[in-house]
């Protein structure tokens, strides 16, 4: 309120020194400034209600005051009393329209400190949380603004974990939603072509350890392709061998690399090749790499020998801190 006092007298003394100046230059007065005089005055007119009008539109416009006056006085002393009067008039009538359009999520509130421990924030209403998986929501949810958001956000996520939610919006009713998740699903395939393309170039040049995990990258990066492509089957037996091959490839060339002896045995197991599988589990578990990051593994591949003894004595080896949360738990519930 006090910069509203200051600033719209200050403008009004502005614009009253302004006019005298534009009368006495059009017409004869009896006052006779010369023409530094007259800049002089002008320039120290244009500065006062260029100061005034910032001043009243403190809570309008935000930003750094400096520039603002800068630009304001500019426009005032290059066209003298119009420049002045226009500034004021058009910025503070496109300000006060902008900021009655304005509309925004507030996705960070002020509230007061909770009562700990468990107690909700005061005053701020506690929404519903929708605890149905993403897929769900896709296949069941209307709000298609919220959910086109979502799919959006996807972007955030590894492209193993994001592929199977994007695939299911493409077959979504709402065409936006359609598009992005297309849009986004072609270009992580063009971004993971890309790199192999690069790695590739890098292995030809590349030599012991460092060629090892160049090819290992870019098995992985086959890994990331199958996820997008799994359902066209001949897509899939073509990323499978690839996946496969750099991954010999990664062996031959560092037969410890425990990274590429656990993908291969991913890939063999992918493929249907359960004996293959569980020696490149046992290898990896050889190599260092954790029993029970491997167990789980092995135990599919006994379950898809239908060797259910062997299933069961696997997932009893697993780390019981390992076996207690859902849905492996579940799993291991009814096998062992």
């Amino acid at each position: 309120m006090l910069r509203s006092f200051f600033g719209i007298p200050a403008l009004c003394i502005a614009l009253i020194a302004e006019f005298a100046l534009i009368v006495q230059l059009v017409a004869e007065t009896g006052i006779n400034l010369s023409t530094n005089m007259w800049v002089l005055a002008h320039l120290l007119a244009s500065i006062l209600a260029a100061i005034a009008t910032a001043s009243v539109m403190q809570t309008l416009v935000p930003g750094k005051r400096p520039s603002l006056i800068l630009l304001f006085a500019s426009m005032g002393f290059f066209m003298p009393f119009i420049g002045a009067v226009g500034t004021w008039l058009a910025v503070t009538f496109g300000a006060i329209m902008a900021n009655g359009r304005h509309q925004e999520n507030i996705f960070w509130q002020y509230t007061s400190n909770a009562d700990l421990p468990f107690a909700a924030p005061i005053d701020r209403p506690i929404p519903k949380l929708d605890s149905r998986g993403f897929i769900e929501q896709l296949m069941f949810d209307k709000k298609t603004d919220e959910l086109y958001n979502k799919v959006a956000a996807t972007r955030h996520i590894r492209d193993s974990q994001s592929a199977p939610l994007l695939k299911t919006a493409i077959g979504h009713d709402n065409e936006r939603i359609r598009l992005v998740a297309y849009q986004m699903l072609d270009k992580k395939i063009n971004r993971l072509n890309r790199e192999i393309q690069r790695l590739e170039s890098d292995a030809r040049l590349a030599s012991g350890a460092g060629k090892s995990n160049i090819h290992l990258q870019i098995a992985n990066n086959y890994w990331e392709l199958l996820t997008i492509e799994e359902d066209e089957p001949v897509a899939r037996e073509e990323l499978l061998s690839k996946a496969e091959n750099h991954a010999a490839q990664s062996l031959a060339t560092a037969p410890s690399n425990v990274n590429a002896q656990f993908l291969l045995g991913q890939i063999f197991l992918k493929q249907n090749e359960t004996e293959k599988a569980n020696c490149a589990f046992k290898r990896s578990i050889e190599l260092g790499i954790s029993k029970d990051k491997a167990l789980p593994y092995m135990a599919e591949a006994a379950f898809a020998r239908r060797d259910f003894n062997l299933l069961r004595s696997t997932l009893k080896a697993i780390d019981p801190a390992y076996r207690a949360y859902p849905p492996f738990s579940n799993v291991i519930e009814f096998w062992a």
